[in-house]
């Protein structure tokens, strides 16, 4: 999608920054991560969708991106929590009443 200038659109863009966030594939084949490179990935991720949030125009794709880092960050939440053999098991975000 273009705009009127022939620039393109916030949501064009950032899908198009997003395609370079998915996971490289050749990289991940037969590899095995544990969980502290699981809970890097995300806390990178989730900074990485906080940054297109200042950068996005349309506040749909600004609500969207907030709520990828969210997950990204309840789930490191949840990792850092069997890490250290919490049992605090309370609800922390918008999710924690889908499971």
């Amino acid at each position: 999608m273009f705009g009127e200038d022939g620039e393109p659109t916030s949501a064009s863009r950032i899908r198009r920054e997003s395609s370079t966030m998915d996971c490289d594939h050749s990289k991940l084949n037969g590899t095995m991560f544990d969980i502290h490179d699981l809970h890097n990935y995300l806390r990178d991720q989730s900074a990485i969708y906080r940054k297109l949030v200042e950068q996005a125009d349309d506040p749909l794709v600004k609500t969207e991106l907030r709520a990828l880092a969210s997950v990204c960050d309840e789930i490191v939440d949840n990792i850092e929590d069997h890490l250290t053999g919490g049992e605090d098991h309370a609800p922390r975000g918008p999710l924690s009443g889908l499971s």
